[in-house]
């Protein structure tokens, strides 16, 4: 039962204004603005604000639901997004990557845990889900 009560018991514990995110191999040290939720058609659109190189940057993905049922988001990385991202969901394999990655529930529970983000995406998966399996 606290597998299933993990992400909410973990929801919005994290606030990731002021969080770094390093890539040493690469040399990329970004500073986290800001992390919100806006709605695109009823989904979730992750709107992620950064600062590297004394310039602001942002970058965002929108989550949808897949025929097959999953949940997914692509996004399009570079080296500095790729350690933006990697530092808010913890997934380490994400650094260096460049290009289109998908990302899937994982990372979606792991976003949760951040402030001011994290009950829209649960809400917004929990709908998701009940309207796939009817």
């Amino acid at each position: 039962m606290e597998k299933h009560l993990k992400p909410a018991m973990e929801a919005e514990t994290i606030d990731p204004r002021g969080m770094v995110a390093e890539d040493p191999e690469r040399g990329v040290r970004a500073v986290v603005k800001d992390v919100k939720v806006m709605w695109e058609g009823g989904r979730p659109r992750v709107v992620i604000e950064y600062e590297a190189n004394g310039r602001t940057e942002t970058f965002s993905f929108t989550w949808y639901v897949a025929t097959d049922g999953a949940v997914r988001a692509g996004v399009k990385l570079n080296e500095e997004k790729a350690a933006v991202l990697a530092a808010l969901t913890g997934d380490e394999t994400l650094k260096g990557r460049k290009g289109v990655v998908t990302l899937t529930a994982k990372d979606l529970f792991a976003l949760a845990k951040i402030k001011d983000v994290g009950w829209a995406l649960l809400k917004w998966y929990a709908e998701a889900m009940a309207a796939h399996l009817v």
